[in-house]
């Protein structure tokens, strides 16, 4: 059978963590890299051995792919499936990484001409969790292992491909975790837009208290680690207004967290503090200790029957189920 070809576009930790992911695997996968960068594209292949191929042109690296991978900021995305929507193939199967679904999936279907699009996020193993590490260097090939790999499809999508990338989760070591497109989005209000709010609020009032130039010669992970959030700005401005009504009931709910603190704070209650901090503790490690289980009581793990890995991951969907892409009918 013909080696499947996968493309990746975007060699960020995230990129190249599937990448090496997929070449450890035994599915007999080409590997195919893109980048805007393209001094980064080519360490990832001469220095990382992390993809059998660097593609500057972005057309060129989308239209031999039977599998797409968009792992490229929300800001973009929309660029990117303008540029491509033409050129992907009847049959290949575009997975999109990006951090909000319902804006994705429009921008799919304004620009997607072909192909089937399901979007995706996996999820980083509890054991990457704390390093504080984001770039690709720190691209490991368990990143997701014993972790979820959340679904988002649409209504219309077509279940051999989500089957399809229920097994490409597989194949990073995750176990598939199935969410509607708006709910996902407004879960991620919570853990992904509110954090770069945070750190946006924190930075500017510590930059602007006069000690700053003093700070600054010693601030250290606490600091840096609560702020890096910051790196993804462009990302954090469009989620915070894709849903302005949800980003203020979040922000509310922050500031009042903040205001019982500063009460706690002022009544000069150490014991109540103590008590305070000690039980969101509990909360932060039981969280963490039931992300590295990976058993969640509601069974979240989807079984798939598949004989190999390149009849039924690949070959089975690839090969021929798919008689139609978008566009086709």
């Amino acid at each position: 059978m013909k080696a499947q070809t996968v493309t990746i576009v975007g060699m960020g930790r995230i990129g190249i963590a599937i990448a090496r992911a997929l070449r450890a695997s035994a599915a007999g996968l080409t590997i195919v890299g893109h980048d805007r960068y393209r001094e980064l594209v080519q360490k990832a292949k001469d220095e990382w051995g992390a993809i059998d191929k660097a593609e500057w042109n972005l057309v060129a690296a989308a239209s031999v792919a039977d599998i797409l991978v968009l792992a490229v900021p929300l800001a973009e995305l929309e660029t990117t499936l303008s540029v491509i929507g033409g050129e992907v193939q009847p049959h290949t199967l575009v997975l999109d990484l990006s951090v909000n679904k319902t804006r994705s999936q429009k921008w799919a279907e304004q620009h997607l001409r072909h192909g089937h699009f399901v979007g995706v996020v996996p999820v980083l193993s509890v054991a990457h969790l704390n390093d504080g590490r984001d770039g690709p260097e720190a691209a490991p090939a368990d990143l997701f292992h014993n972790s979820i790999f959340c679904l988002m499809p649409s209504v219309s999508a077509d279940p051999h491909a989500v089957e399809t990338a229920v097994n490409f989760g597989r194949l990073l070591g995750a176990t598939p975790y199935f969410l509607d497109p708006a709910e996902y989005d407004g879960l991620a209000g919570g853990i992904e837009t509110l954090p770069g709010l945070a750190a946006a609020a924190l930075f500017s009032a510590v930059q602007k208290s006069t000690g700053w130039r003093d700070m600054l010669r010693f601030a250290n992970t606490t600091f840096a680690l609560a702020t890096q959030p910051l790196l993804y700005g462009t990302d954090i401005t469009g989620l915070a207004l894709n849903d302005k009504a949800a980003t203020l009931r979040w922000l509310d709910a922050y500031l009042q967290e903040l205001t019982d603190l500063r009460r706690l704070i002022h009544s000069g209650d150490r014991e109540m503090i103590d008590l305070t901090l000690g039980n969101l503790l509990i909360q932060r490690e039981r969280w963490l200790r039931e992300r590295g289980e990976n058993e969640w009581a509601e069974g979240i793990d989807v079984q798939i029957d598949r004989p190999t890995v390149s009849d039924q991951f690949l070959g089975g969907w690839l090969g021929g189920k798919l008689k139609k892409g978008k566009g086709d009918e």
